[in-house]
């Protein structure tokens, strides 16, 4: 998972350095309004999953640790009715 500190050399690799060239803006001002401006933006957010997503979520779990066996099927006609099935 990515750190703030890789994230924002990643942004002010991206940023910062052609801002200064391009427009002969030091780089420190340039990095200043990232910490102000972008990087609490990144550190706020979480995701925030609905119940049907984190219960997704727990059976890719489950199927990874072996707990529940893992469905495969031979063509995509078989997965689709499965899943029509699971839909009623």
């Amino acid at each position: 998972m990515a750190t703030m500190t890789n994230i924002y050399k990643q942004v002010y690799r991206t940023t910062c350095n052609p801002a200064e060239s391009k427009f002969d803006i030091p780089g420190e001002y340039v990095g200043k309004q990232i910490e102000i401006i972008i990087i609490p933006s990144f550190e706020d957010a979480q995701p925030k999953y609905n119940a049907e997503t984190l219960e997704a979520m727990q059976e890719a779990m489950d199927i990874m640790d072996g707990k529940i066996e893992a469905k495969i099927y031979s063509t995509v006609e078989e997965m689709n009715a499965d899943l029509d099935v699971e839909d009623a």
